[in-house]
């Protein structure tokens, strides 16, 4: 999900992310699920000073305190220092309950009773850290394959920042909950200005750890990863200093599930440029897969090959109107509309002209009572497209 405006490819894209300057030092490792197959699991033990690692408990505390909630073994004497700390839990609470509330059960129940069940693996482009959005729509899946631009890295531990960098942080992620409960997306300043300012780089794995932990998941442990040449995932060790990919296991209710969030460049000269990454997006595009505010990115030129992988594999997708052609779809999928659209959003408003007029036309449409995208003037989509037989 995508809610602040820079330049990517050529094209103005909305990016889901809160970025802040303060020095973290934190890695997390702890005994989690078989990995899926394909992949070279990493040893993962006790905490050693050398490699910074951390329990599964000591990362339930880093998680716990990143929705803002005190964990069992206490509160941080830099957090209990902090006059900001509890505006940042009642603002947390509160933002969450109003997403809920407006958001959240509703798309729940609505994908309970429209989207075909998902038990294995998800595929989510242009996904930034939305882990919530995935989860919600496909709630049975054993595997979520996140891509985005934004860097993993590893997630922020408020336990270990000093005073001023914890007040700091607090500031920001303050502002960025502000907006979410109304609008279900992080108002943000640019990832750049924070991200590559300092040398606390902060990114989706903290937003992706806030969610799963929200969601109810106990997680378990977290690696950086990549892709090898295969198109294969494996992680990769954690004493790496940059964790640009991260792969997440986590348990909710005694079942596990595993995250893949890779930074990737969609585009067709990123994909070109690493025969590798192609190759994942190949085999990845083969499963179920969501798209939610893409800034209309696979209907343009220069993102057609990973628009062609999902067209010609994906035997389901889910999206709104900034992912795949109206056109495109309905050659090869039987496509199910929901919601209302006139025209796109005022960035993009030459996109999707298609999807209008097929609005505009057909009699079999149905509503939808969430928001889901970029704000519109209440005018949102949802399109479900089932792959025909013999497509």
């Amino acid at each position: 999900m995508h809610t602040t405006t820079i330049q990517y490819a050529g094209l103005k894209k909305l990016f889901f992310v809160v970025s802040l300057a303060s020095s973290i030092q934190s890695a997390t490792l702890a005994q989690g699920v078989p990995a899926p197959t394909g992949t070279a699991p990493t040893q993962a033990g006790a905490s050693t000073p050398s490699t910074g690692l951390l329990t599964a408990a000591q990362y339930d505390d880093v998680a716990t305190l990143l929705i803002g909630k005190t964990p069992a073994s206490g509160l941080p004497a830099s957090l209990n220092q902090s006059q900001k700390w509890s505006t940042y839990t009642q603002t947390v609470e509160a933002n969450w309950a109003e997403y809920t509330q407006k958001i959240g059960v509703p798309m729940v129940e609505w994908a309970k009773n429209e989207v075909p069940s998902v038990s294995e693996t998800v595929f989510y482009p242009f996904s930034g850290p939305d882990f919530t959005t995935a989860f919600q729509i496909y709630p049975n899946a054993k595997r979520y394959i996140m891509i985005a631009m934004q860097s993993a890295e590893r997630p922020l531990n408020l336990g270990l920042t000093s005073p001023q960098a914890t007040d700091q942080a607090l500031d920001i992620m303050i502002s960025a909950w502000q907006l979410y409960g109304t609008h279900g997306f992080f108002v943000t300043e640019y990832l750049d200005r924070y991200y590559y300012a300092t040398q606390g780089r902060i990114g989706s794995s903290t937003f992706i750890t806030i969610f799963m932990k929200l969601q109810g998941f106990e997680l378990d442990r977290i690696v950086p990863i990549k892709v090898n040449s295969e198109g294969d995932v494996e992680e990769i060790p954690a004493e790496t200093r940059n964790w640009p990919s991260v792969r997440i296991y986590a348990t909710k209710a005694g079942k596990p599930i595993v995250v893949d969030y890779l930074k990737m460049d969609l585009s067709n000269p990123g994909l070109q440029a690493s025969p590798e990454n192609l190759k994942f997006v190949q085999l990845s595009a083969a499963n179920p897969t969501i798209f939610k505010a893409a800034s209309h990115l696979p209907q343009n030129a220069n993102f057609n090959m990973i628009a062609k992988e999902v067209l010609g594999r994906a035997p389901l997708v889910v999206q709104d109107e900034t992912a795949l052609n109206y056109s495109a779809l309905v050659k090869s999928f039987d496509v199910s509309l929901y919601g209302k659209f006139v025209i796109a959003h005022h960035a993009f408003q030459s996109y999707h002209t298609d999807l209008a007029q097929a609005f505009a036309q057909r009699t079999d449409i149905k509503p939808l009572n969430y928001r889901f995208g970029y704000y519109k003037d209440g005018n949102y989509a949802v399109l479900i497209a089932r792959r025909k037989q013999n497509q």
